[in-house]
């Protein structure tokens, strides 16, 4: 870093604090595509899918974690990912994951069409959304964790 400023980065869910610490980088997809914030990079307010956050530390050592759909914002030298979930690569237990996918799948079999329509869609996105976030736990901890 030619500045000598340094990154921060929080990852911040409604129950808790993720993460608080000092970054080289962090990697993320926002809605634009995959981005690498580093220190003294432009402001930016996007969204985050779900997907995996990046801190690399130095030396190349990085913590990674499995996020949910929310927000991103850069300003000032933080980074700050507001989202729903947050888990480390480290605490996802993968097979628990893929039977959370399992479990939204055979859910969403069983969703009828008869029922109030507007309920059967409301539980029907909140089915693929809990599936998506199974699956993104499984693949971050099969490729990131210990």
């Amino acid at each position: 870093m030619a500045s000598g400023r340094q990154l921060f980065c929080r990852i911040i869910t409604p129950e808790r604090m993720v993460y608080d610490g000092e970054a080289e980088m962090v990697k993320v997809r926002i809605a634009d595509g995959d981005i690498g914030v580093m220190a003294d990079h432009q402001p930016i307010v996007s969204t985050v899918g779900i997907r995996d956050v990046q801190v690399v530390k130095e030396g190349d050592e990085r913590e990674v974690f499995a996020v949910s759909d929310g927000f991103f914002k850069v300003s000032e030298n933080l980074v700050q990912i507001l989202v729903e979930e947050a888990t480390s690569a480290n605490d996802i237990d993968a097979d628990a994951a893929e039977n959370d996918v399992e479990e939204a799948d055979r859910e969403l079999s069983e969703l009828s069409g008869g029922d109030d329509e507007e309920e059967a869609g409301r539980r029907r996105e909140e089915l693929q959304r809990r599936r998506s976030i199974g699956e993104n736990m499984a693949r971050v901890a099969r490729r990131y964790g210990e």
